[in-house]
């Protein structure tokens, strides 16, 4: 609650200064111009080097943790976990984002990839089973009349979405699996950039974990 506080007045000041260095500037003379637009820049400038030190996002500023690992040398192939739940019948389906919470997506994956395959099997399956009792608890609460509650309950839809934008899949009950999840599984995803951007559906799938074993 107090990072979301902070968040807000970070952006509102940053928006705030932003808009006076823009226009207010037009009605000053060129020394206060100066100082008004130093203003602003200091002001950016702080609450950057506050959001890196602290390592707390405070929306726009990020502190960027999800992207701070070396990536393989001479390649573009960016391998990324994309957890999917199963049902009965053997059919796959993405999970809703919004399942993880209060972790988003990318805080996640970067867990996965620095954390979670570096653990022996007991303790991935209690992780496993912790990722499909959620997933179904999601699901469930997808299914209700209310529907799965976005990161901010007073915006719903309208809440700012992190860097990346990822779509609220099961924002639909149409969408929303009707069996519940019997197993879980982690598929490692990697691409080459180039060849992608010429073909979307381009992608080596590697399964990297499933709970429960068959």
């Amino acid at each position: 609650m107090k990072t979301n506080i902070v968040s807000t007045i970070a952006f509102v000041g940053f928006v705030g200064l932003g808009l006076l260095a823009a226009t207010g500037g037009r009605f000053l003379a060129e020394p206060a111009k100066r100082r008004l637009t130093n203003a602003f820049l200091a002001f950016a400038l702080t609450v950057s080097f506050a959001a890196g030190l602290t390592q707390h996002n405070l929306w726009p500023f990020s502190s960027w943790p999800v992207l701070a690992m070396p990536m393989p040398a001479a390649t573009f192939d960016l391998p990324t976990p994309r957890i999917v739940g199963v049902d009965a019948n053997g059919n796959e389906y993405d999970i809703d984002y919004r399942a993880w919470q209060p972790l988003s997506l990318e805080e996640l994956t970067s867990w996965l990839n620095l954390h979670f395959f570096h653990l022996d099997r007991a303790s991935e399956d209690r992780v496993g089973k912790f990722f499909l009792d959620r997933a179904n608890r999601a699901r469930e609460q997808a299914l209700a009349p209310s529907g799965l509650a976005y990161p901010n309950r007073w915006l719903g839809p309208l809440t700012a979405p992190t860097h990346i934008l990822h779509p609220a899949i099961w924002s639909r009950a149409g969408r929303v699996p009707r069996n519940c999840f019997v197993r879980l599984r982690i598929y490692q995803e990697s691409w080459d950039l180039e060849a992608r951007r010429l073909d979307p559906a381009k992608l080596t799938r590697v399964l990297a974990y499933e709970y429960p074993l068959r």
